[in-house]
């Protein structure tokens, strides 16, 4: 009975609206598989932030969606680590007080990205990694934007978090609306011969679990309503806390990642098409949480 609540949370979440060509390419299955395995880990370390070279601060898509599953997390019990740039670490910052919680947040330094990456999964030993809308490294060892800007001076280089977690059998779960995005590799092939650029830009790091999104941000607000469902009880935020989440990002110096602007729109999206996609995934886990109780009864 689930896995329909499931697939149509797939559908809304990776609804191409900014009309990028992925629609086509959402993996089956792999939503409910995170979901299932965030369910049942104690200790979930994120990784966000992505710098627009023109502003060098942090876009509005990614932050959000991490600070949202983040949010259901916690009101699991499980323990949460959000891993960022100083690009974006204000805008990780203003969502978490929008959402009254206290959670855990690294910054990954500018130089030797590799050995902070080793360490903190040494260290924090997590349960599992997730990526929401972060840089990738291309083939060439680069990161790009989608216009094909070079990023790879000034974006911390965070692959190795994938790579670290991969040797030590820690599973890995990526969101990205692009192909550009850390976690983006399982599907390399198929987004080269689909996207501007693909065969530059894409990412090569590949996730075992891929949320193929219409903007990221969605994709973390996805998974938190399949968490939702599996829980038995609504943990997403309220419509109004997304509204207020993206006005602490854009005074924290946040951009729209398209437009380059500071102003209450996502990728190009308007505020109204953010909403609406929040709404529609909290009206599928009303009516998955409905059902459920008409079976107990």
């Amino acid at each position: 009975m689930k896995d329909k609540y499931f697939e149509m949370i797939e559908n809304i979440v990776g609804e191409d609206i900014g009309q990028r060509g992925l629609g086509d390419m959402i993996q089956r299955g792999d939503l409910k598989l995170a979901v299932m395995e965030l369910f049942n880990s104690s200790k979930v370390m994120i990784v966000t932030g992505f710098c627009i070279k023109a502003t060098m601060t942090g876009e509005t898509d990614g932050p959000m969606g991490a600070v949202s599953l983040a949010n259901t997390l916690l009101q699991l019990g499980k323990e949460v680590l959000i891993i960022t740039d100083d690009y974006s670490k204000e805008l990780v910052a203003g969502c978490s007080k929008v959402l009254n919680i206290n959670v855990d947040i690294e910054v990954v330094p500018s130089e030797n990205t590799e050995e902070f990456c080793s360490q903190i999964i040494e260290l924090y030993n997590p349960s599992l990694v997730v990526a929401i809308e972060r840089p990738g490294r291309a083939r060439d060892g680069r990161c790009y934007s989608m216009r094909g800007e070079d990023l790879s001076s000034f974006v911390p280089n965070t692959d190795p978090l994938f790579k670290c977690a991969a040797q030590k059998g820690i599973k890995t779960i990526a969101v990205g609306d692009g192909g550009n995005e850390m976690g983006m590799g399982k599907i390399t092939s198929l987004l080269q011969k689909k996207i501007l650029n693909g065969d530059r830009i894409c990412a090569v790091t590949s996730s075992d679990y891929l949320i193929v999104a219409g903007v990221s941000n969605w994709g973390g607000h996805g998974i938190g309503a399949g968490l939702s469902i599996l829980s038995g009880e609504m943990l997403l935020h309220e419509i109004s806390h997304e509204v207020e989440m993206l006005e602490a990002m854009l005074k924290a110096g946040g951009v729209d990642g398209c437009s380059k602007r500071k102003e209450m729109t996502v990728d190009g999206l308007s505020l109204d098409i953010n909403l609406k996609i929040l709404e529609n995934i909290k009206g599928v886990v009303e009516d998955a949480l409905k059902d459920a109780e008409k079976e107990v009864c």
